[in-house]
């Protein structure tokens, strides 16, 4: 007992005390981070490429569209048309003569703005209204879940095709009904996990302090239930850019001639047999995008959530 007593009396200098280990540098702990998740590291550079791509065409679609786009993606040359893939047009040319990848670039633009506008004006508005209602309940939860319930009982489609009528064809149309449904989507799913939150001892801890409601909503409850919505939020994006693609493949989406990948599948579907590459570009950008969100809003739930930490990798 005594040589134990002095090995650890020599350990800790005298008149020291117990010291906190040194800090982890943050690009040390990025870095091991980044070596336990490398599908989220991919997917993370298709993010990032994809909104830098369409946001520098929302910026300035003339002056970044030129440098990125090495053609008009409304270009009409008759004398091109169905061109393979090759050193001066690299994912060929359609029945039009346009350059494929000039339009692949270019369609992110439609993507991206209906992505956005889905998460920023819909689904983060709508979470806030679904964990207000189910922290507060009573007559709050009973108008939002109401006007949830009712606006899931009518047919998507049916509301579209109204709005067809009302406002036309186009970007504006599409976005309304994305956003309406990221609003009413996401208040369902955080109103179960407010519940949830608001049943743990914490809430209860604070509340005996004297903390008010509006602190425990956004000092306890919200910090809880983020990881779910990263995730929503992720998924909603990825699902917005489907649901433009699968309106606009079928016809009723933004206005023909529209440098959009589901337009691009359309007109290239029935010249597949005998050239692929006019589905298997704009299929490989919508997949990719779509993939990516989803790895990654995966990815950030599993880092951010403390429960499933030491799981990762």
């Amino acid at each position: 007992m005594a040589n134990e007593a002095q090995a650890i009396a020599g350990a800790v200098p005298a008149g020291d005390g117990w010291a906190m280990p040194p800090e982890t540098p943050r690009r040390v702990a990025l870095a091991r981070l980044a070596r336990r998740n490398p599908v989220g590291v991919i997917a993370l550079l298709f993010v990032v490429a994809f909104c830098a791509l369409g946001l520098a065409q929302v910026v300035s679609q003339d002056i970044f569209g030129t440098v990125l786009a090495p053609y008009d993606p409304r270009d009409i040359q008759a004398q091109d048309q169905f061109q393979g893939p090759s050193w001066e047009h690299p994912f060929g040319t359609n029945q039009r003569g346009n350059d494929m990848f000039s339009r692949v670039l270019a369609g992110a633009r439609i993507s991206f703005l209906i992505g956005l506008m889905g998460v920023t004006i819909g689904f983060i508005p709508g979470a806030l209204l679904g964990i207000a209602s189910g922290y507060y309940q009573r007559w709050l939860d009973y108008v939002i879940q109401r006007s949830a319930e009712a606006w899931s009982a009518f047919p998507l489609i049916f509301l579209y095709l109204a709005l067809i009528t009302a406002f036309g064809r186009g970007l504006q149309t599409i976005a309304i009904v994305i956003i309406i449904s990221s609003v009413f989507g996401g208040s369902r799913v955080l109103r179960a996990a407010a519940l949830v939150m608001k049943q743990n001892d914490f809430v209860e801890a604070s509340r005996a302090v004297g903390a008010s409601e509006v602190r425990i909503l956004f000092h306890h409850i919200v910090p809880n239930v983020m990881p779910i919505i990263i995730v929503g939020a992720s998924s909603v994006f990825a699902i917005s850019v489907l649901t433009e693609s699968a309106l606009s493949f079928l016809g009723i989406g933004v206005d023909p001639g529209t440098p959009s990948w589901g337009i691009d599948l359309f007109e290239g579907l029935n010249n597949a047999r005998f050239f692929p590459y006019l589905v298997i570009f704009p299929g490989i950008a919508i997949s990719l995008v779509v993939l990516g969100f989803n790895m990654l809003g995966d990815t950030l739930r599993d880092v951010l959530d403390p429960r499933l930490r030491g799981q990762l990798g």
